[in-house]
C-alpha cells in the first residue's frame, strides 16, 4: 500500500530501522558513493570453547545487551574477480561485504540452534538494510492438474518424483503423463545446472545417497546410502552403500553396477569441475579426505562406537549389524564410503539430497571425456545416466522432453510409464491445451489462474492447488555498477516500488510482500526489526537527492528471462513506477535463457528480476548465495558472552563491528 505517513515520520523510520548495523572501527560502512568491500569465506572455521581468562577492558560504544555473540576471524582475503561465482562466492549483485560473510561463516559454523537463529535474524535485518537485492514478494505455489492424476504432493524444494504418481484408467493415455512447461532447460548435467526445470527432469533420472519422502522435510529418508552415521564431532559421515543397483545407460542399451567409488567420484566431479552449483559440495564437504572405506575399515571404526539418527530416533551403535538393524534394513550391501566435512554442519544430510549431489557413473563420465577443471562435459549436458526411475529417450530442442520407465529400477517399474514435458512459451497457448486434456500438468502463472478455475472435460476437472511456498521474487541491482553502488540510491528505489501493485498484479493475491533474504516460515525469519518499505514518492526523492546522483544522468535496462510473466510483468510495474517517482530512464529487455543465464552469472546487467527457491530448506541456502560477499577467511570462532567487558578477550576491540537483534550484540572483529 502507498505510505501516507509524513515525510519526517518515514524519514525516522528509515534512520531508527534502516541502521542495521554500526562500526566503531574496522570494516568502515561505506559512504554512499563506495560499494562495501567484502570479507572471504573460512578454510577452517571452528566453534570454539572459550579460552582461559585474560585481562579484559571495557570496550566503549558497546551496547547494553543481555548476551553477546563475538565472532573473530583471522586473515580475510577478497576472492579475485575472476573466481567471483554469483550464487557461491558472491551475491548475484556482486556487493562486496565483509560483516555479512563473517555472520554467513558464523551462521554454517555453530551447531547451538538458538545461536544459529540469532545469527539469521541479524542476516534477515541486514539484508533489508544494504539491498543488493531489493526483497519484493513471497509467492505462494500454484500447480494446476487435472484430478485423473492421484498422489501428486507439494514439497518446499519444488521438485516432485514420477514414480509417486499414478493416473485413472479412465484418463487420457492413462501411461502418460504430459507436463506442459514454458522454456527449455540448460543442462542435464547435475553438476552444471542450477536451474528448477533442469533439477526436475534430473530428479526423475539420477539419485542420491538420501531422499525425502514426498512432502516430508522433518527428516530425510535412505536413497543409494541404507544407512549412515557420524562421529562425536559430527564431521565425519559414514555411509552404507546400497546393493544391487545399477545406473540403466540407454544410450548404449547396457547396465552399470553402483559401486561406493561412484559416490567419491561424484562428489570430486562437482568440486573439480566448480561451476553454478558447485558452492553445495565444496563449501561443506572436503572431497580430497571424502574417501571408500574396506568393510574391515569400517568395523574398526564402528568398534569404538558412532552416532546415527533417523525419523525422530538416535542411537549409538558399535557394529554393522547393529547400524543396518537401527534402519530396518536386511538387503545387499555395495561398500561403504567416508564423507568428510568442513566443519560440522547441521543440515549436511538435507544438502546430500540436493540435485548437485546425484551420483554419477564412474565408467560413463570417464568414456565421454572425464573430468576438466572449470568446463562443463558435453556428453553428459544430454546424455544422462542415472539410477532413478526414468531414462531420457529423446530431447527436442524448443519443443519436448521424453522420459520412459526404467526397466531395471531398483524400486521397480513405476505405474507412469511414459514422461513428455512439453515446450510451450505462450501462457494462453499452454492453458488452450490444458483445458482441452491434452496436458496433464501445467505452468500456469498466478495471474492467469482464474481462467482455470471451474473447468471440466467430460466427468473430470481441473484441480487448482495453491500452497505456501519459499519462493522470494527479487529485484537484484548490479552493485559493481554505478549509481547502484550508492547505498542510498539504492534505497531510492526501494522507497519508489509499488509492492501492492506487484502482488495484486503479477501474483494475483498469492503472495506477501518480502522483507529480507530469509523467507516467512523458515527457521530464522523475522520481521520485526526490519524497513517495511512501501510506495513513497517523498522518502524516495529525498533519498535521490542525498544520493547527489542526478537522475537526468541515470539510465537502467531491466532484464528477464523470456517465458516468465511474474518477472516480466515486475520489471513493467517498476519501469512505470522509477520512472514517475524518480524520473530516470527504464527500459525492459526480455531475454532468451541462455543469453540472461550468461548476463547473470558475468555481471553483464544493470538490474535483473528473478525468484529464488530452496535448494535444501534451510536459511544457509538462502544466506549463503544470495547474500555471500566474496572472501575468503583462514578461521572464523565464535564465543557467546554476556559480560560486554569480556569481548577484548577474543578479538581487536580496535576494529570492531556490531550488528544487534532485539537485546542481543552480534560483535564482529579481527580474532587476538
Amino acid at each position: 500500500m502507498v505510505n501516507t505517513k509524513i515525510v519526517a515520520i518515514a524519514i525516522a523510520i528509515i534512520a531508527i530501522l534502516g541502521i542495521a548495523y554500526y562500526t566503531l572501527a574496522g570494516f568502515q560502512k561505506p559512504s554512499p558513493q563506495t560499494p562495501t568491500p567484502y570479507p572471504s569465506q573460512s578454510q577452517t572455521p571452528t566453534h570454539s570453547p572459550t579460552p582461559s581468562p585474560t585481562p579484559t577492558t571495557q570496550v566503549p560504544g558497546i551496547p547494553q545487551a543481555s548476551k553477546y555473540i563475538v565472532i573473530a576471524y583471522r586473515d580475510p582475503q577478497p576472492i579475485d574477480r575472476e573466481q567471483l561465482v554469483p550464487y557461491s562466492n558472491i551475491n548475484p549483485g556482486f556487493l562486496r561485504d565483509p560483516v555479512m560473510d563473517v555472520l554467513i561463516k558464523a551462521g554454517r559454523i555453530t551447531t547451538d540452534a538458538e545461536i544459529r537463529r540469532i545469527i539469521y535474524n541479524a542476516i534477515q535485518k541486514l539484508s533489508n538494510d544494504r539491498l543488493s537485492l531489493i526483497w519484493l514478494a513471497q509467492a505462494r505455489e500454484v500447480r494446476v492438474y487435472w484430478n485423473w492424476i492421484k498422489n501428486i504432493y507439494f514439497h518446499p524444494t519444488f521438485v516432485y518424483r514420477v514414480d509417486d504418481l499414478y493416473k485413472e484408467s479412465y484418463a487420457p493415455n492413462p501411461n502418460k503423463l504430459v507436463i506442459g512447461e514454458s522454456e527449455e532447460g540448460h543442462s542435464l548435467d547435475p553438476a552444471v545446472t542450477y536451474w528448477g526445470f533442469d533439477w526436475f527432469i534430473i530428479h526423475q533420472i539420477y539419485e542420491r545417497l538420501v531422499a525425502y519422502e514426498r512432502d516430508n522435510v522433518e527428516y530425510v529418508s535412505p536413497g543409494l546410502a541404507v544407512a549412515w552415521a557420524h562421529n562425536e564431532e559430527s564431521d565425519e559421515w559414514y555411509f552404507v552403500i546400497r546393493g544391487d543397483v545399477v545406473f540403466y545407460d540407454p544410450w548404449e542399451n547396457r547396465t552399470i553396477p553402483l559401486t561406493p567409488n561412484d559416490v567419491v567420484y561424484s562428489f570430486r566431479r562437482v568440486a573439480t569441475m566448480h561451476l553454478d552449483p558447485s558452492w553445495l559440495i565444496e563449501e561443506f564437504i572436503n572431497v580430497d579426505e571424502t574417501t571408500v572405506l574396506s568393510e574391515e575399515e569400517f568395523r574398526t571404526i564402528l568398534a569404538n562406537g558412532l552416532y546415527t539418527e533417523f525419523k525422530g530416533a538416535s542411537k549409538k551403535v558399535s557394529s554393522l549389524e547393529e547400524l543396518l538393524s537401527f534402519f530396518g534394513y536386511s538387503g545387499n550391501v555395495a561398500g561403504f564410503v567416508k564423507v568428510k566435512l568442513n566443519f560440522p554442519y547441521a543440515p549436511i544430510l538435507s544438502v546430500l539430497a540436493t540435485i548437485p549431489a546425484s551420483i554419477v557413473s564412474t565408467e560413463v563420465v570417464e568414456a565421454h571425456g572425464g573430468v576438466r577443471p572449470g568446463e562443463e562435459n558435453p556428453y553428459l549436458y544430454d546424455h544422462p545416466v542415472g539410477t532413478g526411475p526414468y531414462y531420457l529417450v529423446e530431447w527436442a530442442h524448443r519443443q519436448y522432453y521424453r522420459l520412459k520407465a526404467n526397466p531395471y529400477y531398483w524400486k521397480g517399474r513405476p505405474a507412469i510409464e511414459e514422461i513428455e514435458l512439453r515446450l510451450v512459451p505462450e501462457d494462453s497457448t499452454r492453458i488452450m491445451m490444458l483445458k482441452k486434456g491434452d496436458i496433464d500438468i501445467a505452468l500456469v502463472p498466478p495471474s492467469l489462474v482464474d481462467q482455470v478455475r471451474d473447468v471440466t472435460l467430460d466427468s473430470s476437472k481441473l484441480i487448482v492447488d495453491v500452497a505456501p511456498s519459499f519462493w522470494i521474487y527479487h529485484a537484484t541491482l548490479n552493485c559493481e555498477r554505478h549509481p547502484f553502488n550508492n547505498t542510498l540510491f539504492r534505497k531510492a528505489l526501494a522507497w519508489a516500488i509499488p509492492y501492492d501493485i506487484i502482488i495484486s498484479t503479477a501474483f494475483n493475491g498469492l503472495a506477501d510482500q518480502a522483507y529480507g533474504v530469509i523467507p516467512r516460515g523458515m527457521f530464522g525469519f523475522q520481521d520485526d526489526e526490519v524497513t517495511r518499505y512501501t510506495y513513497n514518492e517523498d522518502v524516495a526523492r529525498k533519498l535521490l537527492k542525498e544520493s547527489g546522483i542526478d537522475p537526468k544522468s541515470v539510465s537502467i535496462t531491466i532484464i528477464v528471462p523470456q517465458g516468465y510473466s511474474e518477472q516480466e510483468q515486475i520489471a513493467t510495474i517498476l519501469q512505470s513506477s522509477w520512472s514517475k517517482a524518480l524520473g530516470i530512464d527504464v527500459k525492459v529487455q526480455v531475454l532468451s535463457r541462455p543469453v540472461f543465464n550468461e548476463k547473470l552469472m558475468s555481471g553483464d546487467f544493470d538490474v535483473q528480476v528473478l525468484a529464488w527457491g530452496p535448494d535444501y530448506v534451510d536459511p544457509d541456502d538462502y544466506a549463503g548465495p544470495l547474500q555471500a560477499g566474496g572472501y575468503t577467511f583462514a578461521d572464523v570462532t565464535l564465543h557467546v558472552i554476556t559480560s560486554a567487558s569480556d569481548i577484548s578477550k577474543y578479538v581487536d576491540t580496535s576494529d570492531i563491528t556490531v550488528v544487534t537483534y532485539r537485546d542481543i550484540a552480534i560483535v564482529i572483529s579481527k580474532a587476538k
